[in-house]
């Protein structure tokens, strides 16, 4: 069984979705952050990150995240976060990362909220 693994899908030509699953932590946030960077250089306008098979979160993977999130913003790119489990979601209530970060609880809800962009700095 493998602590942690990341799938990515594209879902378009400018869309890219990186499902996780396991624990991203010190040990593994590299093997996220090798992908993503992949990813961001080809300036997606929207990267989904799934994490409802995550088990666990620390605060290395809360930091790449939010700077991610940053990274694309300054593209004109977007990121969007499908919730994970209660033990995965505290990180981002906890630390209130939920004020900075779009999450939803479905994909389905990623389109419905493409002209949403009242996250205020």
């Amino acid at each position: 069984m493998k602590l942690f693994d990341v799938n990515p899908s594209r879902g378009g030509d400018h869309a890219i979705t990186f499902s996780l699953s396991g624990e991203l932590d010190l040990s593994t946030v590299d093997q996220l952050q090798s992908g993503l960077d992949a990813c961001v250089n080809g300036r997606p306008e929207l990267v989904v990150l799934d994490l409802r098979s995550l088990e666990f979160m620390d605060s290395t993977g809360l930091r790449l995240m939010l700077r991610l999130d940053q990274r694309l913003r300054g593209q004109n790119g977007r990121l969007v976060l499908v919730q994970g489990p209660p033990r995965v979601h505290r990180v981002f209530e906890l630390t209130m990362a939920t004020e900075e970060l779009e999450i939803v609880a479905d994909p389905s809800e990623i389109g419905a909220r493409s002209g949403d962009s009242d996250k205020s700095d």
